[in-house]
């Protein structure tokens, strides 16, 4: 069972750390969730923007879908390195990726 690590920067500035299994269905999202952080509003379907964050480390994630670039373009906070993480999913390319939770 593979685990990668997970690093999280709260609205507060506040750094976490999380470490999950790759070997599921989960997204991002869903980890970062799961792990007590206000987020998934629309269940991961790219709808609401709730799990906006910023993507700090230099780690290749998957490229954003139609429906995220959508999303992101109505937030007035949105930057290049914005994602929406429910898109991102759970496998070793993103061990050590540094997220951080845009505030609203």
């Amino acid at each position: 069972m593979e685990k990668i690590t997970i690093h999280v920067i709260d609205t507060e500035e506040k750094t976490h750390k999380i470490i999950t299994d790759t070997n599921t269905d989960l997204n991002l999202m869903e980890v970062v969730r799961d792990a007590g952080f206000t987020m998934g509003n629309c269940g991961g379907m790219a709808l609401c923007a709730s799990c906006h964050c910023y993507i700090n480390a230099e780690i290749k994630v998957n490229s954003k879908t139609v429906e995220e670039e959508d999303m992101l373009n109505q937030l007035y906070n949105s930057e290049k390195k914005s994602r929406l993480i429910c898109q991102i999913p759970i496998d070793e390319t993103i061990d050590g990726i540094v997220i951080q939770i845009v505030k609203d």
